[in-house]
């Protein structure tokens, strides 16, 4: 058989609680029967015991006079008397020479008696013995010495068949088998019933399971019992609960944060630090060039309708690239690579992310144009480099950010690029040498350096 045979071949939980339920049912039943049965086994061979001495010893009696006599008459209709009862299955008396004086069968009469092989021999105390008849089966045998006046007259031997209790023993066997079957068909019942009670819920259990594999966190089964089952119910619903949540959070970030990148955080968030630390990134600014006075020409609805467009192309561009939209200001956006998630090619990320917007803005521009609206352009800013990138805030409100020289810098650059530029910092240039097409612009000397700043133009991507 092969291996996925192997695994597809099951037994289900209802047939394997039916056979322990049944199993179970029939080991008890049996032996509670067998420990009856030898109860009453017992019981049965003490009454018997009882009876055969009570008679063993009147016969005796009865017998003493007829015996020193030689009244056989008298003896014979003891014996005769003696097997009138079922259970009596011979009756001998002999004389102190061990002769026959009375039994049943008369030409035995005057002959030595022969005992069955294995008895004791009779002394002076009543001996009762069990030995196999083969044709009468087990036999209790009373042997009863016979004395008149401390004188041996002779013995009295009393044979009872257990006849009476094999039958009653039978009987009682067939009723425990018949209650067996009886037991078992209701144990056969009973155990899938709880099986099906049992089942169902785990049933739902795996419906439920599959369901949150393919996705579906909305998933929220009854509980329908207070035990394991039920707790192992509510613990489900809880998963599928707290999975709805961090899909609603996943949701939330990936407007902020690519969806690959939101992917890598939560699947291995120990190693996220979003606590202040100092990391490698690159950061970028983009903003539209003369929105003020194109926002005075428009009115609201069409100021905010143009935000959406550039928000959009901004934020798809930036999720491309896998980078993280760090804030909106105003009409303009500022994104980060390399933090949370590091990029060891952030630099060349954020400069294609910039290209890409440029082209963007261009293509929202040209259709701005056609649709009879005034054109826009941007200017964007890059600047790589060492940051301290965490979080920032209070207890209520907190926002993951980055803060450094490099951050100041590349806002800087972005103030100083013209419509449809793309500026980088000697340092980021550095970096991407042999990767970008680009031209210096000299030194600049820019807000809160006290050196001029080395800038260079970003004019395409080499392939």
């Amino acid at each position: 058989m092969a291996a996925s045979d192997k695994r597809k071949f099951r037994f289900p939980l209802k047939v394997k609680l039916g056979v322990f339920m049944t199993l179970l049912i029939v080991v008890t039943v049996e032996l509670v029967g067998i420990i009856l049965l030898r109860q009453e086994q017992r019981s049965l061979r003490a009454e018997i015991t009882k009876r055969g001495l009570t008679i063993a010893r009147d016969l005796a009696a009865s017998s003493k006079n007829p015996l020193l006599t030689n009244d056989e008459l008298t003896l014979n209709l003891l014996v005769k008397d003696a097997l009138r009862d079922e259970d009596v299955a011979y009756v001998v008396f002999a004389d102190q020479d061990n002769k026959i004086v009375a039994h049943a069968d008369l030409s035995l009469v005057g002959k030595v008696l022969e005992r069955p092989a294995g008895l004791a021999p009779l002394a002076n105390d009543i001996l009762v013995q069990t030995y196999n008849d083969g044709h009468e089966g087990s036999i209790i045998e009373f042997a009863v010495p016979l004395e008149f006046s401390k004188v041996r007259l002779g013995a009295l031997y009393l044979g009872f068949s257990d006849k009476i209790i094999r039958e009653t023993i039978s009987r009682a066997r067939n009723q425990t088998v018949l209650i067996t079957i009886v037991m078992i068909v209701v144990g056969i019942a009973g155990a899938v019933a709880l099986a099906l009670v049992l089942t169902r819920p785990i049933h739902s259990l795996v419906a439920g399971t599959k369901a949150v594999a393919a996705g579906n966190f909305a998933v929220s089964l009854p509980v329908s019992s207070r035990d394991e089952i039920g707790d192992l119910t509510e613990s489900f619903n809880q998963m599928a609960k707290s999975l709805r949540e961090k899909e609603m959070i996943k949701q939330a970030f990936t407007r902020y944060v690519a969806r690959e990148v939101v992917e890598e955080i939560l699947k291995d968030p120990e190693h996220i630090i979003l606590s202040g630390e100092r990391r490698a990134v690159s950061v970028l600014f983009c903003d539209i060039r003369d929105f003020t006075p194109l926002s005075e020409r428009l009115a609201p609805e069409e100021v905010v309708a143009l935000l959406n467009e550039f928000y959009t192309l901004m934020i798809d561009t930036i999720f491309k690239y896998e980078g993280t939209l760090d804030k909106f200001l105003g009409d303009a956006v500022m994104a980060v690579f390399g933090a949370p998630v590091a990029h060891a090619d952030h630099p060349i990320r954020a400069i294609r992310t910039a290209v890409a917007m440029k082209a963007g803005a261009e293509e929202l521009s040209k259709k701005r144009v056609e649709e009879g609206k005034d054109p826009i352009t941007v200017g964007i800013g890059i600047s790589a480099g060492e940051a301290v990138a965490g979080t920032v805030g209070t207890e209520n409100r907190m926002e993951y950010t980055v803060i450094g020289d490099r951050v100041n810098l590349a806002a800087r650059l972005e103030a100083n690029a013209q419509p449809g530029q793309i500026l980088i910092s000697q340092w980021t240039y550095d970096m991407v040498d042999g990767l970008v097409e680009a031209r210096s612009l000299g030194y600049f000397r820019v807000k809160g350096k006290e050196e001029e700043v080395q800038v260079y133009e970003v004019l395409g991507l080499i392939e």
